[in-house]
């Protein structure tokens, strides 16, 4: 009787430790997976090509994984040229030196396509967005008119 016991309190524990190293490793498998799938994942973007020109970098996905290419200093304001590998577009962006305000930015494509961006009581803000993945193109911008530009690259 003693006997039967160990019997079946083993067996009970080997089913216990193998139910447990099932968990586990589906649990891993399971993480390893969406992580794989967040990695593989792009962001949503609604443009492409020369169809980006005019359009607005944040609400069609292209401001995601953008970055700062060339930024100008001025005294009242930063002026950045953006870039998106993703949609191979650039913008501008002005930042205030004096906190809100009105702000004008500019991006401008070396063969003239340019749109312009003028508002009222903002910290920074952006302009519309030029197809240029081998074309140069530069930011302007500034408080209350465009101060000046970055170069273009």
């Amino acid at each position: 009787m003693k006997r039967m016991r160990l019997v079946l309190f083993s067996m009970a524990l080997l089913v216990t430790l193998f139910g447990l190293t099932a968990i586990v490793a589906y649990a891993q498998a399971t993480t390893t997976a969406h992580a794989q799938a967040v990695r593989n994942s792009h962001f949503l973007v609604t443009c492409s090509g020369n169809g980006c020109n005019g359009l607005n970098p944040e609400t069609t996905g292209c401001a995601a994984g953008a970055y700062t290419v060339l930024t100008a200093s001025f005294s009242n304001a930063f002026v950045e040229l953006r870039y998106s590998p993703t949609c191979k577009t650039n913008w501008s962006r002005v930042l205030s030196r004096r906190g809100a305000t009105f702000l004008s930015t500019r991006i401008q494509r070396i063969d003239g396509l340019t749109y312009t961006f003028s508002g009222g009581n903002f910290n920074y803000a952006w302009s519309a967005m030029v197809y240029a993945p081998v074309m140069k193109a530069r930011a302007c911008g500034g408080v209350q008119v465009i101060d000046g530009c970055t170069a273009y690259i």
